[in-house]
């Protein structure tokens, strides 16, 4: 007698997948209770087994809440039972999420990055001082270090001069021969020189190693 053949492709749909069937055929078994206290029991009990086989959402605060709303969904929201939170609707399920909002104000020179706008903003509205013209030379120096690193290109004191009047509307209105650039203080290029520095050492230590007497052609020597 040949069995009946079982295939997924004959049975219901999924309606969430990453729980799997048997958790789908656990529900469908809770409906079928004519008690409704206890397929309440049984529902807590199957939530607490979505909980362990979906561990990540125990980092939320509402998880809980959470996996309540993902046992109704594997329901199709056919469910009759005292649930602890609300009642998830089917309209909850097609609900797109809310927008997030990103920076809409437009920044000048996007090579700096907005940090140094949200910088310059700051030392412009300090009161003169040596602190605030310390502050410009640091950022100075930085806009730099930046543009030397990353485009190859070294500007002139008085094109930053030009940047920080613009990026600041005209409140650091200061002259090229005003700032003190340090070309050494980019922590990029001391990361750069520090990394090209171990590999030299890396390159030495291996040609020492390996171009000892008697290490004919390079070789290693066991």
């Amino acid at each position: 007698m040949r069995l009946q053949d079982d295939y997924n492709t004959q049975r219901n749909k999924m309606m969430v997948a990453e729980y799997g069937r048997h958790i789908q055929e656990y529900i469908d078994h809770i409906r079928k209770q004519t008690v409704k206290e206890q397929r309440t029991k049984w529902a807590h009990a199957l939530v607490n087994v979505m909980a362990t086989l979906n561990p990540e959402v125990r980092q939320q605060s509402n998880y809980r809440e959470k996996l309540w709303g993902h046992l109704y969904q594997i329901a199709n929201f056919d469910l009759d039972v005292d649930c602890p939170f609300t009642v998830p609707q089917p309209e909850a399920r097609n609900k797109k999420p809310d927008t997030i909002g990103y920076p809409d104000s437009k920044i000048k020179f996007r090579f700096y990055g907005r940090n140094l706008q949200n910088m310059v903003d700051k030392v412009a509205d300090m009161e003169p001082g040596e602190m605030k013209q310390d502050l410009v030379n640091l950022i100075a120096s930085f806009m730099f270090n930046s543009c030397k690193s990353w485009n190859n290109e070294n500007l002139s004191n008085d094109v930053i001069a030009e940047h920080l009047n613009v990026l600041s509307k005209g409140k650091l209105s200061i002259g090229g021969g005003d700032l003190v650039v340090s070309p050494d203080n980019s922590p990029v290029q001391q990361q750069q020189r520090r990394f090209f520095k171990k590999q030299g050492n890396n390159q030495g230590g291996k040609k020492n190693r390996f171009n000892r007497p008697g290490n004919k052609g390079g070789f290693r020597r066991f």
